[in-house]
């Protein structure tokens, strides 16, 4: 019998031959030798001998996996790991390799669609507001949150910024080795120029602790500020700001790209803006709520504008 790993390669091929996008074919890559190691360690190792339970089991493990910052698996991960192991256990059963698809009573809970827990207009105003306004720490925490809203970088690119990636006359940040060791420059809105310009002249030269430090952000301590100092003062603002919503770096990403879009910006330039490698990634943000939606139809529809019309006129 194929070995798990040969059966992956031809599902891999029957998956871009079908006209799965490249970032499908991916995560399907990432997910599935999760599944081989884990049934391997169950002493399973031929296709052959995976049963139902093997798969119930796998999906309860998955429920109880935490991230290294100790968070559950998203649902929309969750997802896509049961949906991939559905496809391939239905490939490996239309290919003859099984007799059953043990797969076949796995559920596949429907992702919800949308970015999750948007930040409000208003909310990411009182963030952005919700640093001391004259202490040298608020300098610091005003820039990064203004910098993480306007210019919806992620954690891990802000946590690597170097002070020669800022250019502020030109109102530019060079973005480097982003998602996909991807390089790209992105635009410096005026308010965060602000604060930026405010943070590196009145804030980081105090309390530079050693020379030659590099870092564009800096702990009070003068050392490269942590991923993990970076979630706990976000948190920390989110509730002086009395937003109930869980406020972290990417709900920031999130709240900049769908306020960009609802203000009217092609989703091209919002898809160079965030480093996507795909316009499906992006088009996350065109799933707007019910009330948008109608809103738009009662503002844009020709059978809607005629009975405006009517209303106009009677009122007339």
């Amino acid at each position: 019998m194929k070995s798990f790993e040969h059966l992956l390669s031809e599902f891999l091929e029957h998956l871009r031959v079908s006209g799965y996008s490249k970032a499908s074919r991916e995560q399907a890559q990432r997910v599935l030798p999760r599944l081989f190691f884990y049934l391997s360690d169950k002493g399973v190792h031929d296709v052959r001998g995976v049963g139902e339970a093997h798969l119930a089991s796998y999906a309860r493990h998955l429920r109880k996996h935490r991230t290294k910052d100790g968070r559950k698996l998203a649902e929309a991960s969750f997802a896509f790991h049961l949906g991939a192991i559905r496809r391939f256990f239905a490939f490996l059963e239309k290919r003859g390799w099984i007799l059953r698809n043990p797969a076949a009573f796995l559920p596949v809970p429907r992702a919800r669609g949308g970015p999750p827990s948007v930040l409000s207009v208003a909310e990411a105003k009182r963030l952005m507001e919700a640093p001391p306004s004259e202490s040298l720490q608020g300098f610091r925490d005003r820039a990064i949150l203004e910098l993480f809203y306007g210019a919806g970088i992620r954690l891990s690119e802000a946590f690597r910024l170097d002070v020669r990636d800022l250019d502020l006359e030109q109102e530019t940040l060079f973005i480097r080795n982003g998602k996909g060791k991807k390089d790209r420059i992105v635009p410096v809105p005026a308010r965060a120029r602000e604060a930026l310009e405010r943070y590196v002249t009145r804030c980081r030269p105090e309390v530079l602790k050693r020379p030659g430090e590099s870092a564009l952000f800096v702990s009070m301590t003068g050392t490269r500020l942590s991923a993990v100092q970076y979630g706990h003062w976000l948190r920390k603002y989110g509730t002086a700001a009395s937003i109930s919503k869980r406020v972290h770096p990417h709900a920031l990403r999130h709240a900049c790209a769908t306020h960009l879009l609802k203000g009217g910006a092609d989703l091209r330039h919002i898809q160079e803006l965030l480093g996507h490698k795909n316009l499906e990634t992006t088009s996350l943000y065109t799933r707007v709520g019910i009330e948008d939606l109608k809103e738009v139809i009662e503002r844009c529809h020709p059978r809607e504008k005629a009975r405006r019309a009517r209303a106009r006129r009677k009122r007339a």
